[in-house]
């Protein structure tokens, strides 16, 4: 993560209280199996996203912390909960948790993490909680739409925008908002800050879309294509069934080998689509931060919002 000094610091804090929080069961396989995905790493963008936030009036640390550490842990349960879902043996790497400990442990072990990031939001006060809430629901709200539309090539852009907004950006959203809140910003600054992270979350998912389709899977920590192999055709895809019916066809008789859909979506050129929606999401999301000055952390916001388009190296073979 490149930002101020000081964000390294907050960060470090943060992840001992993570680990601290994950591990704290008496069960050594609840300690064990809630820390695993932890331990393999990750970026921890959300709750850096927190942290920045909070820079936007006067950081209140302690509720800080607690809400950067309870966003992460929302998080993580929810991979846990989508891994099983999926049926997906590994991420960052590693085995998944269901992988490894089976399906019940997994789900359990994903509603313990759930459990704990409320009662970090809990110990936060103020705001945080409701805010936490909200974005947890929505999440979910995004998860249901999403598996209900599994297998639907003929989904339309528009849809899949409004099920990504509830799935992944408004946990960024609610990161930011968090972050303003622990910090006492003012409503115009917490609204800029809240709109930024959700336009960044578009972003994130957009290109988490394409990575799936041309990422480096030793990269990436998982195979690519897994989520056109389940059903889940995201927007370089659905671009793709727009402009070529007959990709649209093969996929709605099961065809779903990434070897036969990539060619045809770099040739009808949704994969440079799927791009350019991206970049149009970076740029709002930038026009959000231009009345929040130039201090680091506003910085630091706008690197973010370039670290996560350079995640997908458009020059890549088979990218565009």
């Amino acid at each position: 993560m490149i930002g101020p000094t000081w964000l390294v610091d907050d960060l470090l804090r943060v992840e001992e209280l993570l680990l601290r929080t994950a591990g704290s069961s008496r069960h050594p396989v609840v300690a064990e199996a809630a820390s695993h995905l932890m331990k393999a790493g990750g970026k921890r963008l959300r709750p850096a996203l927190v942290l920045l936030a909070s820079h936007s009036g006067e950081p209140g640390r302690e509720a800080t912390d607690l809400a950067a550490a309870a966003v992460e842990l929302i998080h993580l349960a929810s991979l846990y909960h989508d891994d099983v879902m999926d049926g997906t043996d590994t991420r960052r790497g590693v085995p998944t948790v269901h992988a490894k400990w089976g399906t019940d442990v997994a789900v359990l072990a994903g509603d313990y993490l759930f459990a704990q990031g409320c009662l970090l939001g809990a110990r936060a006060g103020g705001e945080v909680p409701a805010i936490l809430s909200l974005g947890l629901a929505r999440v979910c709200e995004g998860q249901i739409a999403e598996n209900q539309a599994l297998g639907a090539a003929g989904r339309s852009v528009g849809q899949y925008v409004e099920t990504i907004e509830l799935k992944t950006a408004a946990l960024f959203a609610a990161a930011c908002e968090m972050g303003a809140c622990t910090a006492g910003a003012e409503p115009e600054r917490r609204r800029a800050l809240r709109d930024y992270g959700m336009a960044l979350g578009l972003v994130f998912q957009v290109i988490d879309d394409l990575l799936d389709l041309v990422g480096d899977p030793d990269i990436i920590g998982k195979p690519p294509g897994t989520d056109l192999k389940e059903g889940v055709f995201t927007l370089p895809v659905l671009l793709g069934c727009k402009r070529d019916p007959g990709l649209r066809a093969l996929l709605e008789r099961g065809e779903r080998r990434l070897e036969v859909v990539l060619p045809r979506l770099r040739e009808c050129g949704a994969i440079d689509a799927a791009f350019a929606f991206a970049d149009e999401r970076a740029d709002a999301a930038r026009a959000r931060l231009d009345g929040l000055g130039s201090e680091d952390w506003v910085v630091a916001l706008r690197t973010v919002v370039s670290g996560v388009l350079a995640q997908a190296d458009r020059d890549r073979p088979g990218a565009s």
